[in-house]
């Protein structure tokens, strides 16, 4: 009896950490910032200091992990993890624009989210193959 007991225990263990292991990541947030003859604003230099900061509160803001790509553009890490919409700041003098990033849980069996949309305020973004085309100018 204690050996069915056990082994119905361990089965039990095995299909609830299936779930659990199963993970889906929203997507890469990527961008890239051009002016208006299209060339890209890190790749010529225009474009050397820049912060994006997420909203935490009325007038709070917590800085955004970025990573720079080879072909210079910009991924957002750790963003549309949530379900809802979170509000965000880019930054670099002498331009600021806002978006937000609305996110929701996956419908499938695993669990994680998806990003459903990112609005611009304030600035022309384009999306193209895989990233956001931003015209700053």
């Amino acid at each position: 009896m204690f050996k069915k007991l056990l082994l119905l225990l361990c089965f039990s263990l095995i299909i609830i950490s299936c779930k659990k292991d199963c993970y889906t990541a929203p997507e890469k947030v990527v961008f890239e910032f051009v002016n208006s003859a299209g060339e890209n604003l890190i790749q010529n230099g225009s474009l050397t200091t820049y912060s994006i900061m997420r909203k935490t509160g009325q007038d709070s803001y917590t800085s955004v992990e970025l990573t720079q790509t080879d072909d210079h553009k910009v991924i957002l890490k750790k963003v549309g993890s949530f379900s809802g919409t979170q509000e965000y700041r880019f930054t670099a003098a002498p331009n600021i624009f806002f978006f937000s990033i609305k996110s929701s849980h996956v419908t499938t069996d695993c669990d994680g989210y998806q990003i459903d949309d990112i609005n611009f305020e304030t600035v022309s973004a384009t999306k193209e193959n895989g990233y956001y085309k931003i015209l700053l100018d």
